[in-house]
């Protein structure tokens, strides 16, 4: 996942225009002619995490080409916050150029992008005015916290669990200061950051006892009270904390466990009035948090609805609809529908071949199903980033019309969960295949040499192999493959 960060404080967003709104930044990337040698034909894309979006499932938009202007680009970028965080790529075959933005409704923004004589960044950003490039090092805090969570054990010095009185204490009362402490000398930490570390330590730790317990100690652990949770009332709930954050995504994952534990009691918001909902909500929340504020819980009742979509795989009812559109003074209710509709879009159709229940030889499954055709097989999981940024990488590039008489198979295995099979399948044209981790997947490591995803294995029309490989080969490698297995002419 990408994090974005900002050098802006409290002060330089109004409240009222910092809101969840859906709208369009026209952007522009214009690279030095230095530049475009080593970058010819590369992609440029933007990443933004999204109000909804699960940790590695940042929205990735492209950006085309301007004709007559080499190593200009141009487009609309889709976002869902007046003002918010984004990381411009531009990428020649893995090789990345990277540039953080502040990306604000109604603003158009022209990057230009030129080296620079710094050996720790060694480039330079120019956008319109001083507010669209942002400061890395403001964001360095919260990255010294998220990579610790990553490579340390939440755990009280010692062997055995020690009950969850003991574990929640040390965590809230000492891990928390010695994580502060290492983050704080990278740089200031400024009141937002904070924030946004508070919030990312409370959904990847505190908030996760029985998982901490059970994969550290190895026993069930039992859920503390919610009253237990006193860390949570030391966060700031206010609109422009939970919205100036570097990753909305980390805010999904927080504002989730709220609803995800037993021991806060909210119920699931179902065809509940969302008002009723929210005060309910609200009652639960006060026994550890003061002052629940209005957006948070907007926020809240929005994940939940996320969470019957996502989880549960059930569309919206027509009640539910109803309350939205009644509700919502912002566009939170606009992000649930169009969630639904993604869902709909999948709902009672076969996105896949089932395959989990057997063990398959891939050669002998492709030989029935598509005799006499040249096959690429792309090996992919949902929650792999790189995995489906080559998929759209390629869509953009419409080689399924190109190159007609090729099956695109898509296979992947039983550690995708449905949600992200049910998201992003209906936007991926070809063939789908489903096969279980442990068997036909251990398979493709042993037959194939496989050795991480995405994983590609291009296969003549006799079903010979032509050539395999782990990691996406850039555009150009991967359609130089394409030609050799397909008789269409260009």
């Amino acid at each position: 996942m990408l994090f974005s960060v900002s050098c802006f404080c409290m002060n330089d967003y109004g409240i009222e225009n910092l809101r969840v709104k859906i709208g369009e930044i026209e952007l522009t990337v214009e690279l030095d002619s230095a530049y475009l040698n080593d970058f010819a034909n590369a992609s440029v894309y933007v990443v933004l995490p999204q109000v909804f979006s699960n940790f590695g499932d940042d929205d990735v938009q492209y950006l085309k080409k301007v004709e007559g202007k080499p190593g200009s680009y141009a487009g609309k970028i889709r976002t869902d916050v007046t003002s918010k965080f984004g990381v411009v790529v531009v990428d020649k075959n893995g090789y990345l150029l990277t540039a953080r933005l502040a990306l604000r409704q109604g603003k158009p923004l022209n990057l230009k992008m030129s080296p620079k004589n710094d050996p720790e960044l060694p480039i330079e950003y120019k956008g319109v005015d001083e507010e669209d490039i942002v400061d890395i090092n403001d964001g360095k805090p919260f990255l010294y916290t998220n990579h610790p969570m990553y490579q340390t054990t939440p755990l009280v010095p010692g062997t055995e669990y020690p009950g969850w009185n003991a574990l929640v204490d040390y965590q809230q009362n000492t891990l928390w200061s010695s994580m502060v402490e290492a983050a704080s000398k990278s740089c200031d930490i400024k009141p937002w950051v904070l924030n946004s570390m508070k919030m990312l330590f409370s959904s990847g730790w505190l908030l996760q006892h029985k998982e901490t317990v059970k994969k550290f100690y190895k026993v069930e652990g039992e859920e503390p009270p919610v009253e237990a949770y006193t860390f949570l009332n030391e966060i700031d709930y206010s609109d422009i904390m939970l919205m100036q954050t570097p990753s909305y995504n980390m805010l999904r994952s927080f504002l989730n466990r709220f609803l995800a534990l037993e021991s806060f009691g909210i119920p699931a918001i179902g065809d509940t009035d969302i008002e009723e909902w929210r005060e309910k909500a609200e009652v639960q929340l006060k026994k550890v948090i003061d002052k629940p504020t209005p957006l948070m819980l907007d926020l809240l009742s929005g994940v939940s609805y996320i969470r019957q979509l996502e989880l549960d795989g059930k569309p919206l009812t027509e009640v539910q609809k109803r309350n939205i559109a009644a509700y919502y003074k912002d566009d939170i209710g606009k992000l649930v529908l169009e969630a639904d509709s993604v869902l709909r879009a999948s709902y009672g159709r076969e996105l896949y071949d089932d395959k989990t229940s057997e063990r398959i030889n891939l050669e002998e499954y492709i030989a029935e199903r598509f005799p006499g055709k040249p096959v690429v097989v792309d090996c992919w999981e949902s929650w792999c980033g790189p995995c489906l940024k080559a998929i759209f990488e390629l869509r953009e590039r419409k080689l399924h019309e190109k190159y007609p008489d090729v099956v695109f198979l898509y296979v992947c295995s039983t550690s995708s969960e449905e949600r992200g099979l049910r998201k992003y399948i209906p936007e991926i044209k070809g063939e789908h295949l489903k096969i279980d981790r442990e068997t036909t997947g251990a398979d493709m490591y042993d037959i194939y040499g496989r050795e991480g995803s995405p994983f590609y294995i291009f296969f003549d029309r006799d079903h010979k192999v032509v050539d395999k490989m782990t990691g996406f080969p850039g555009v150009e490698h991967y359609e130089s493959l394409l030609k050799q297995i397909s008789s269409t002419v260009d």
